[in-house]
């Protein structure tokens, strides 16, 4: 499969080779890895059917919630008018305010174009978001600089994970299981590449939006070069480096990229000052380095949600999954 983008991507701009890089605070580390989730046996989650809630869209939107590694995930499913089966989109929210945020919320605009387009949507509430069960409370918690403390239970990851498996095993009816996408922004755009090598196959086509770093190691080697000695801070002075080192290896995605098997699209914003597009770029190349397609398109301009662009964006986005889901 490859992505047929060319008559729609946005003018690219030249990566920036020097910016600053933000500064997280940390206040403790996580149980769960990569590969302890590669490692668990593959779960069938069902769907508990909630209620109704309202629609984003002139489509039917019902909350569910499934089982995910012992947690209760809540998410919205959002089915166009119309007959299916539709090809479905788990749609995976980034870092936002969760005494903001309701049940399916996030990326709305993405949402409308998809049921608008004629995809199911699963919208995701990630652990600690909505009605879904609470992270774990050991997890790390870290300040990105938006105004909150951000909960990395990695286990998020593993949520991703089963709603895909859900839709691929008939949960709702009214989803085509042979035709199944994955979108996720800014830290949903991390857990989306988590999800393909957690569980290889159970999307067709990844697009991760302004994502985090795909290379923990990496990326905190450029927060040193900027910041010498803000690693100190924000893992504290006695932190052993040979477990550090491990630890960052096995939270990092990039690590087991030969595992993944589906097309990546990546998009992201010149602009953006929250994640970075060099990283999608590093990202991009890896995952081409394992002899599958992944492409990167910059939106000229864009900011971390893509600003004054996201109709762009939005139109990239769709055009990557029809090229997948309606081949």
């Amino acid at each position: 499969m490859t992505l047929l983008l060319g008559a729609c991507a946005a003018p690219s701009a030249p990566i920036v080779e020097e910016t600053a890089t933000p500064t997280p605070t940390a206040t403790a580390s996580g149980p769960l890895t990569i590969p302890s989730m590669i490692a668990m046996p593959a779960e069938s989650p069902t769907f508990e059917t909630i209620g109704p809630v309202e629609a984003v869209a002139d489509e039917t939107a019902t909350q569910v919630a499934y089982m995910s590694g012992g947690k209760r995930v809540t998410a919205v499913l959002r089915t166009p008018q119309g007959d299916g089966p539709f090809p479905a989109v788990v749609v995976v929210h980034g870092s936002v305010d969760p005494e903001d945020y309701d049940t399916g919320t996030d990326l709305i605009p993405e949402q409308r174009a998809l049921i608008s387009s004629g995809y199911a949507v699963l919208a995701v509430d990630m652990r600690g978001y909505a009605d879904s069960d609470a992270a774990d409370a050991d997890s790390l918690e870290v300040d990105p600089g938006f105004g909150w403390m951000t909960v990395l239970d990695w286990g998020m990851a593993l949520d991703v994970v089963n709603g895909l498996r859900a839709l691929r095993d008939g949960a709702a009816p009214e989803v085509d299981p042979e035709n199944v996408g994955l979108v996720g922004h800014s830290l949903g755009g991390l857990l989306v590449l988590d999800a393909a090598v957690i569980a290889p196959g159970a999307s067709d086509i990844v697009v991760a939006l302004a994502a985090a770093p795909s290379d923990f190691k990496e990326a905190m080697d450029a927060i040193e070069a900027e910041n010498p000695g803000a690693m100190d801070e924000f893992l504290g002075e006695d932190t052993d480096p040979a477990q550090l080192a491990q630890y960052w290896a096995d939270i990092s995605p990039r690590t087991f990229f030969d595992r993944v098997t589906e097309p990546l699209l990546m998009i992201h914003g010149t602009d953006d000052d929250s994640t970075f597009p060099e990283w999608s770029q590093q990202t991009v190349d890896a995952w081409q380095a394992t002899g599958n397609p992944a492409e990167i398109v910059l939106i000229d301009g864009g900011d971390h949600h893509f600003k004054p662009r996201r109709d762009e964006e939005v139109g990239i986005t769709i055009a990557a999954l029809d090229a997948v889901l309606r081949d």
